[in-house]
């Protein structure tokens, strides 16, 4: 599969952080409330892209130079006062095989996840994957939002909405 030809969902182990539900995906990274991405200070704003390659590197193996990171959104729950940082995350040169052999080789949050799933990233393919009957009510609250977001980054919002409105005719 050549670069950025996929996306990636994880099935994570134990108990899951912040809103992602018990062995669902994608991950749920809980990095901005370190010290070295947030000011504990509180008087500086924490850096979301350092926050979001921190996650990269601990969950995937993969380093700055290998990925281009861009910004989706950012989402406040002022209920639960939480934030999170949605981005997409495309690869230089790596390819499917090459993530799934480094992070054979360990990462170094390498319990958070039971099993690690690739779909192509087409729209059709992708809507198929979170609404397959084993999966559709698992997922973390924003997990199909970040996807249609990614998707709609790429392929444009009218052929993701068409392509996502052909598979739920189907269901």
């Amino acid at each position: 599969m050549p670069p950025c030809d996929g996306a990636a969902a994880s099935r994570r182990a134990g108990q899951p952080r912040l809103a992602a539900r018990r062995g669902t995906g994608p991950d749920a990274h809980h990095h901005g409330r370190t010290p070295t991405n947030i000011d504990p200070s509180g008087r500086n704003a924490p850096d979301l892209y350092a926050v979001a390659r921190r996650g990269m590197r601990e969950e995937l193996s993969l380093e700055a130079p290998e990925h281009s990171l861009a910004l989706l959104a950012f989402v406040l729950d002022v209920d639960r006062r939480q934030w999170s940082a949605h981005f997409y995350a495309r690869l230089r040169t790596l390819t499917r095989d090459g993530v799934q052999a480094r992070m054979s080789r360990g990462v170094a949050d390498r319990w958070e996840h039971r099993a690690m799933e690739f779909v192509p990233f087409r729209p059709a393919d992708v809507a198929r994957y979170l609404l397959r009957a084993d999966r559709m009510h698992r997922w973390a609250p924003l997990a199909p939002a970040l996807f249609h977001l990614a998707l709609v980054h790429v392929h444009g919002r009218t052929s993701v909405e068409r392509a996502e409105a052909q598979v739920v005719r189907r269901l």
